[in-house]
C-alpha cells in the first residue's frame, strides 16, 4: 500500500556513533544547519492539525523519545518537543550531522548528492532512493532549500565594504556557538557528562542568557544524576501501515 507523503517523514535511521565515520568525511556546521533548515522548508504539510506529526519538521512521534534521549540527555514526548522550536531544531541538527557526514562519504565527498540521499533518509530511511521518482520532488525541494541557505550564510560571511565597522568584518559568533553546542551534544551521546557540560558552557559564554544552551545544561545536569538507560536503542521508526 503507497503511503501518504506526509506519513513517510522520519520513517526510519540509526543515529551512527561519534567517531565511527568515513574519516573523509568533512562537513562544517553551516552545511549542517543549511540541511535542518532545508528540510524544515521542505516538510510537506498535510493541512490537518491531527495528522500525528510533530513540530515544523514533521517528524513522527515514535523518533522523538529516543531522539531527544540520545541528543540532549533527556526524553521528550512529542507534545514538549513541539512545544520548543528550539529544542527541536537542536535535536534534528543532532540527527543530521551524523547523517550528513555519512552521506558525505558515502557519496566521495560529492555535498549535493550528499544533500540529495541525506533528503532520501529523511523521507524514507534509505539514503539509496534519492533517485526514486516517488520522492523526487520532495528530495529537490530539499536541495533548492539547501541552496538558497548556503547562498544565506555566504552572503552573510562575505566582506564587508570599507565603510562598515570593524565588527562587521568578523564572522558571526553563531560559528563558535553552534561548534559548542554540536561538541556537547556529541559527549552526550557518549555519556560523557562532564565534558558536555563543559562546551555547554562555552556555548553560553557565547550567547549568554541563551535559553538553548541554558536548556542543554540544565538537561544534562539532570541527566547525569538520574539511572543510567540503554542509549544504544535503534534509532528505527517503521513506516506506518
Amino acid at each position: 500500500m503507497r503511503l501518504p507523503i506526509g506519513k513517510l517523514i522520519v520513517s526510519l535511521g540509526v543515529i551512527l556513533a561519534v567517531g565511527t565515520l568515513p574519516a573523509q568525511a568533512q562537513v562544517s556546521e553551516r552545511q549542517v544547519a543549511a540541511l535542518v533548515e532545508a528540510l524544515r522548508q521542505a516538510a510537506p504539510q498535510t493541512g490537518r492539525a491531527d495528522d500525528g506529526l510533530y513540530s515544523d519538521w514533521q517528524i513522527m512521534p515514535g523518533n522523538i523519545p529516543r531522539w531527544s534521549r540520545s541528543c540532549i540527555g533527556r526524553e521528550l514526548s512529542p507534545t514538549e518537543f513541539e512545544a520548543s522550536p528550539d529544542v527541536a531544531r537542536s535535536v534534528v541538527t543532532c540527527v543530521m550531522r551524523d547523517i550528513l557526514k555519512e552521506e558525505y562519504g558515502a557519496s566521495g565527498n560529492d555535498e549535493m548528492l550528499a544533500v540529495r540521499r541525506s533528503a532520501a533518509w529523511w523521507m524514507r530511511g534509505d539514503p539509496s532512493q534519492y533517485n526514486s521518482s516517488e520522492i523526487a520532488e520532495y528530495v529537490q525541494k530539499v536541495v533548492t532549500a539547501y541552496e538558497g541557505q548556503q547562498g544565506t550564510a555566504a552572503a552573510a560571511t562575505a566582506p564587508a565594504s570599507q565603510s562598515s565597522p570593524p565588527s562587521a568584518q568578523r564572522p558571526p559568533q553563531s560559528s563558535e556557538f553552534d561548534r559548542y553546542m554540536g561538541a556537547g551534544y556529541a559527549a552526550t551521546e557518549q555519556r560523557d557528562y562532564e565534558t558536555a557540560l563543559l562546551y555547554f558552557q562555552r556555548a553560553l559564554d557565547e550567547r549568554p542568557n541563551n535559553s538553548f544552551a541554558q536548556r542543554a545544561i540544565q538537561n544534562v545536569e539532570q541527566y547525569r544524576t538520574a539511572p543510567s538507560e540503554d542509549a544504544s536503542d535503534s534509532q528505527s521508526e517503521p513506516n506506518p501501515q
